[in-house]
């Protein structure tokens, strides 16, 4: 089973990193690929096995449900259920971790996944760098300004 991994130090403490990310209807404030993002049947964004509908900037659809939060963690694990990916059994954990000696965030988001073989290094490339990379970069830029100071 193949596994995707990107991460981030962010410099901000974890509850502020938390507070952002633990909305499951924010990608499009943190992913430019996506436009638009909705959660099925107006339901609460934490609400475990509620589906968001992602419509990606070039117009195809992608619908996710979420499977597990846990604010005391800071993890976030979603159920990739349809779209127009070369994968499938798609598990995507986002976790956010304070950095002890300086009470900044670290942040990593990571899959796993079943695909061909032959689709493996596509696969990861687009996940960890394309997606994950990309995601948490923004993130990090979004706390640039709010650096802890020591």
């Amino acid at each position: 089973m193949p596994r995707s991994f990107a991460s981030t130090v962010v410099d901000v403490p974890p509850s502020v990193v938390w507070d952002f990310v633990k909305d499951f209807n924010a990608t499009p404030t943190y992913l430019d690929l996506v436009a638009d993002s909705i959660i099925t049947d107006d339901q609460p964004v934490d609400l475990l096995g509620c589906e968001r509908v992602i419509t990606l900037t070039d117009g195809r659809v992608v619908k996710e449900t979420l499977v597990a939060r846990d604010d005391v963690a800071r993890t976030l694990t979603y159920h990739l259920t349809e779209g127009p990916f070369p994968f499938y059994n798609y598990y995507s954990t986002m976790r956010v971790t304070l950095i002890s000696d300086t009470g900044g965030s670290f942040v990593d988001w990571s899959s796993h996944y079943d695909s061909d073989a032959a689709d493996a290094e596509a696969n990861d490339h687009l996940l960890a760098d394309q997606i994950y990379g990309a995601g948490l970069q923004q993130i990090k830029a979004r706390f640039a300004s709010s650096r802890i100071t020591n």
